[in-house]
């Protein structure tokens, strides 16, 4: 039986391997970046993101928060990066295993935000940036936040973290405005704030 032309797809040429990636430029090659995972909703998006920052030639290591995880789940974010899914601390002390050239948070929680700007380590993501802070003030790192909430908790008190975090080397990525919502850019815009972040 003849195959109806509608089925007959071109698919291209094959990948070396199912997780692997066409590049589309080299503006993060030999780049490693931690990416952290924390409880907004964007968190959705984050294989997306982690495909893109490969495809720009960066090796992405993925942090997650417990909350992110209602979002994302540890197998498609291992998927994605080709590494394990940090979600827990243990004895083989994964905050400071890695010492990745820039660290992603995206999206960066108002309570993450928070605890960061005040030293609170509770979890894997927040007790990784406490490290990440300590490389950032030796000059061997780069922390980016990537801001997402609703509109309503945009307070005094998150101006006043992020200005903070700002005052300590740590570069904020302007959120979408959008229906009343903090929102996250798209991935172009996130990796192009990490290769202008690395000199690239």
């Amino acid at each position: 039986m003849a195959i109806p032309e509608d089925f007959q797809w071109q698919l291209g040429e094959p990948l070396p391997g199912d997780r692997a990636l066409r590049p589309t430029s080299q503006r993060l090659a030999g780049k490693s970046v931690a990416l952290c995972v924390t409880g907004g909703i964007a968190a959705y998006r984050t294989p997306g993101l982690v495909r893109e920052l490969r495809r720009a030639g960066a090796d992405v290591y993925a942090f997650t928060t417990p909350s992110a995880l209602q979002f994302v789940t540890v197998d498609a974010l291992e998927w994605t990066t080709l590494h394990p899914v940090v979600h827990a601390l243990d004895g083989r002390a994964q905050h400071v295993e890695t010492h990745p050239d820039a660290y992603l948070v995206a999206p960066a929680t108002y309570s993450t935000i928070n605890k960061l700007a005040v030293g609170v380590a509770d979890n894997a993501v927040t007790t990784t940036l406490a490290s990440a802070l300590g490389l950032l003030e030796q000059g061997k790192t780069q922390v980016l936040l990537a801001p997402t909430m609703h509109g309503s908790m945009v307070n005094a008190i998150l101006r006043d973290s992020l200005a903070r975090l700002a005052n300590l080397g740590c570069l904020v990525i302007p959120p979408l405005a959008r229906d009343g919502k903090a929102t996250l850019p798209d991935d172009a815009t996130l990796v192009d704030a990490l290769a202008t972040a690395l000199g690239r």
